[in-house]
């Protein structure tokens, strides 16, 4: 993690006041100070931090502790908001401790950025001393009436107000702050029918609101005054459909689920029937924080350690490799105990005995850049990273904005140093994946810096055995096996010895599509150990390869079908 750069407390001053005189600099030159309600525009491109004005080195960050317990949601919405709102009228001033300190201590140690806790349990003094970078107002609604909380959290960003629950509305008010609306009885359809002209159209956060339907209702609830977005959760789909329209095209959607909708697989067909992806974030906390390190950052590109010479070609020999999944979903690599800092992932005692294969939401660049950085930091040779879904989760066969998704995916994936794609789809039960797929794969195979493509099947992840498709001269590999603990379909292995035997006894010869297999390890379910305990029962003619070895392997051992066939 480039302990060693600060061995020295005079290298240390010297590198941190160039630091600061850079990152002072960008602050600058980032951002006009205008008032303006849509996403700061960029060359035409709206960047997913906003208007969020970035940190600097040198810069101090208050940080208030949240109370355990669903009756203090009322205060940690009120300080959400009051996050969001200062991270873009000024500059992030507030982190929330919720019990993992893993990207405060990087922010420090990397890029000199203090946090002071003297209001860690003083809710009233910071109000008051937040209150300059608000309007001086407040928003009020009522934690009972469940509607108001979104119609609250948008209008928190529309009127730079504090949102504020009637129990806390006498303490809002003895420090000086004067109501600005009353949201109790509204909905967030009202707000977007009186207010959609001020809204941002680059984004929107479809977030629950109901304990009953999930209990991370007090979360994510920065993010919208953060970027003047709506809070949007209405279970009328014909409206849903209308608003997500009114989206600009290739635009994310924060938060998890819809209540349009049954299942998660429904709820991401409709976002990407609508041109949009879903960034998974619903328990997320502090993303204002980690997006003011975008424009502090935008200019940075990143690496990976992995070595990329030529794989050795080897005879008689099957290769597998392991991907971990579901790390489309930022809280993975941001959230509150993230696989960052979990002993069964990336914390684990076994990382860098073996090639492994981690996700990477593209979009963490703009999102997070600093954690794209402190993920690669501590990466060793044996870690390679794929761009986990595109810009975000979403179904190709149903999206209208693919030429604008690759065009912003082909930056992204280029900053991060990403190379393989791994892509999740809607096909079964309506449709086989076959090679007439190409109408969808052509978007990412055309990406020049792409080399080859993973595929995954929405729910069942790997009902394709296997297969490898080429498109375009270049690889698309299903999964083999689907590594889980609920054995609900042919693909899944439960044990590691189920796994290691079908793996030992598939051929052992690479010049062989079925030479080849991908296994998904679900994440929710299986860890770096099960795949350590995988490993140890494979023979010794099973070769383990990073993702990016794999499908250079498959390059150099397999010709296209189109190649095969014209002989």
């Amino acid at each position: 993690m480039n302990t060693g750069i600060y061995s020295a407390m005079t290298i240390r001053r010297i590198e941190m006041k160039w630091l600061a005189l850079l990152l002072t600099l960008i602050a600058c030159t980032c951002f006009a100070a205008g008032n303006g309600v849509r996403a700061a525009e960029q060359d035409g491109y709206a960047p997913l931090y906003g208007e969020i004005k970035p940190l600097s080195a040198g810069d101090t960050i208050y940080v208030w502790t949240k109370q355990r317990g669903r009756s203090a949601d009322n205060r940690f919405i009120a300080v959400q908001t009051l996050q969001g709102i200062t991270a873009r009228t000024d500059r992030p001033w507030l982190w929330i401790d919720v019990g993992d300190n893993t990207f405060t201590d990087y922010l420090t140690k990397r890029y000199d950025i203090r946090f002071d806790r003297r209001y860690a349990k003083d809710f009233d003094s910071l109000l008051s001393k937040l209150k300059p970078f608000t309007s001086g107002r407040y928003v009020l609604y009522d934690m009972q009436d469940r509607p108001s909380i979104s119609a609250a959290t948008t209008m928190a960003g529309l009127l730079d107000a504090v949102a504020i629950d009637v129990e806390l509305e006498d303490i809002a008010q003895a420090k000086g702050y004067q109501q600005a609306i009353d949201v109790r009885g509204k909905d967030c359809r009202w707000v977007y029918d009186n207010y959609r002209d001020q809204l941002n159209d680059h984004a929107i956060i479809v977030h629950t609101n109901s304990y009953r339907e999930h209990p991370s209702v007090g979360y994510l609830r920065d993010w919208g005054p953060a970027l003047k977005a709506l809070d949007w959760w209405y279970d009328d789909e014909k409206l849903s459909s209308e608003v997500y329209s009114s989206i600009t095209p290739c635009s994310p959607v924060y938060g998890w689920q819809d209540p349009t909708t049954s299942d998660e697989g429904l709820t991401v067909k409709l976002h990407s029937q609508e041109g949009l992806y879903q960034v998974p974030s619903d328990w997320m906390v502090n993303l204002s924080v980690h997006a003011a390190m975008g424009p502090a950052m935008k200019d940075r590109t990143f690496k990976q350690k992995v070595e990329r010479n030529p794989p050795e070609k080897e005879n008689d020999v099957h290769y597998v490799t392991f991907i971990m999944s579901d790390m489309d979903n930022i809280l993975t690599e941001i959230g509150t105990n993230s696989f960052y800092s979990n002993r069964s992932f990336y914390a684990n005692q076994h990382r860098g005995e073996f090639p492994m294969t981690w996700g990477m939401a593209p979009s963490l660049v703009e999102l997070s850049p600093a954690a794209v950085d402190m993920w690669y930091n501590a990466a060793t040779a044996n870690d390679a990273f794929v761009a986990y879904c595109g810009l975000g989760y979403f179904y190709p066969s149903e999206s209208p904005a693919m030429s604008k998704h690759v065009d912003q995916l082909s930056g992204f994936m280029k900053r991060a140093d990403l190379r393989t794609l791994l892509l999740i789809d809607r096909l079964m039960p309506d449709q086989d994946l076959a090679q007439d797929y190409s109408k969808h794969a052509k978007w990412f195979t055309n990406m020049d810096q792409v080399r080859g493509l993973f595929y995954l099947e929405y729910v069942r992840y790997a009902p394709h055995d296997g297969k490898i498709f080429w498109f375009d001269g270049k690889p698309m590999v299903t999964a083999r096996f689907d590594f889980r603990d609920e054995a609900f379909y042919s693909a899944v292995r439960r044990t590691p010895q189920s796994l290691a035997d079908s793996i030992n006894d598939l051929p052992k010869d690479p010049s062989r599509p079925d030479g080849y297999t991908f296994v998904t390890v679900h994440a929710w379910s299986k860890g770096m150990d099960d795949i350590y305990e995988t490993i140890e029962l494979l023979d010794d003619d099973v070769k383990v390869v990073q993702g990016e070895d794999f499908i250079e392997l498959i390059h150099s051992n397999l010709k296209p079908e189109s190649a095969r066939k014209a002989k």
